[in-house]
């Protein structure tokens, strides 16, 4: 039963990513960054953790094909900050989370203290979720904001994130 849920899960993530491209592609089809422009936006990634180090995760291990790499650690994110080097504008990102327990968050995509979008997620044990924070309109992300997803929860369980898809647009 168990494996039949990963499969579900799989699927799932499956369609909503194919999904996500369509629409990026019917609106121009440029929203999606290639690597390359990834690299001239982004330095890397800062995580906080609650009662522990940040960590810093290179931007491709949370981009590559490899969902949950083991690299990426199982902890109680509370700030995951993308660190840009360049202006942008942002559509928003998307990405997955995963936990070993049930948990309630609530997640918002910030610039500086200012929420630009929040969403509620509500993981199952060992269960894949889709979280969407994409905006109506761009966001203009200059090199010296704080840009960054905001993770609240009243428990301290842990949980991973992964493939984590961000929509720009041209300066």
């Amino acid at each position: 039963m168990k494996n039949k849920l990963l499969i579900g899960a799989g699927i799932l993530l499956t369609v909503f990513i194919i999904f996500l491209l369509v629409i990026s592609g019917a609106s121009g089809g440029d929203k999606i960054p290639t690597e390359e422009t990834l690299k001239t936006i982004f330095s890397n990634v800062t995580c906080e953790v609650k009662n522990c180090s940040n960590i810093d995760y290179d931007l491709s291990l949370l981009t590559n094909n490899v969902e949950f790499d083991s690299q990426i650690q199982t902890k109680n994110y509370t700030k995951v900050k993308l660190n840009q080097v360049a202006n942008f504008k942002s559509f928003g990102v998307v990405f997955i989370l995963k936990s070993d327990y049930e948990i309630s968050l609530n997640i918002s995509l910030m610039k500086n203290d200012e929420v630009l979008k929040t969403t509620t997620a509500n993981l199952s044990t060992n269960v894949m979720s889709n979280i969407d924070l994409l905006l109506e309109n761009s966001a203009l992300i200059s090199a010296t904001d704080d840009f960054y997803i905001l993770f609240e929860q009243t428990t301290t369980d842990p949980f991973v994130f992964d493939t984590l898809i961000t929509f720009i647009d041209e300066v």
